[in-house]
């Protein structure tokens, strides 16, 4: 039986998750995997909600599916919900069509995917069902982001298209520019430039001018072993 949509109920209750964020309509829109175009025009009542927006909503910010439906019990998911949803290992796949391509590649001493077409053909693939929308995996280098992602890892990588007004501030991304730098980072967006913050404290932030900026990775999940 499907789950039945109460557009007023959703419609107030999805507002109040948006003002909590402290993010505009568009970067919410993108951090829940939304069309920010559609998006906008549902906070708006030009178009209703779906189950696909909860379904989505609730992932991404770990949101109670029964509260954005009725509005009863916690809003968040408790710890025992978060770890029922924990799907299976990460599985090895030569199959082309089942999974998303590993780079067997460490990013910060050169990405192949993104520099020749001699070193583009993956590994393997990698099925894992929370990160197959994403682009590619591969290893990283370096400790600057420890201990969230630790030289070694395993991110998931998706490419933004348009970093110049589709970046979240403190989400993590993969960079490369113009001129030779690629490295993960936190970033916060300064209109003209980007300010690359560390995880590890024993490293400095940068700030980098968004004309050098080349493509643009957001990290949307990390393995640490594999």
């Amino acid at each position: 039986m499907p789950q039945e949509i109460v557009q007023d109920e959703i419609h107030k209750r999805i507002t109040e998750i948006l003002n909590e964020s402290g993010l505009t309509v568009r970067r919410f829109a993108i951090s829940c995997n939304i069309d920010p175009s559609a998006f906008d025009k549902k906070t708006k009542g030009k178009l209703p909600w779906t189950v696909n927006d909860v379904n989505k909503i609730s992932e991404k910010l770990r949101i109670r599916k029964g509260w954005l439906l009725d509005g009863e019990g916690q809003m968040t998911k408790a710890p025992d919900e978060i770890l029922d949803t924990i799907p299976a290992m990460p599985t090895r796949s030569y199959d082309p069509r089942v999974g998303v391509p590993f780079f067997n590649v460490e990013f910060e001493l050169g990405f192949g995917l993104m520099e020749n077409d001699q070193t583009n053909k993956p590994d393997y693939m990698i099925n894992f069902e929370p990160y197959n929308r994403c682009d590619c995996w591969c290893r990283t280098h370096g400790n600057s982001m420890f201990p969230t992602i630790a030289g070694g890892d395993i991110i998931a990588l998706k490419e933004v298209y348009d970093p110049q007004s589709c970046l979240i501030n403190d989400e993590i991304y993969a960079i490369v520019t113009t001129n030779g730098l690629r490295t993960i980072k936190r970033v916060r967006d300064n209109g003209d430039s980007l300010v690359l913050i560390p995880d590890n404290k024993d490293f400095s932030e940068q700030t980098i001018s968004k004309q050098v900026v080349r493509r643009v990775f957001q990290v949307i999940g990390c393995v640490k072993m594999f």
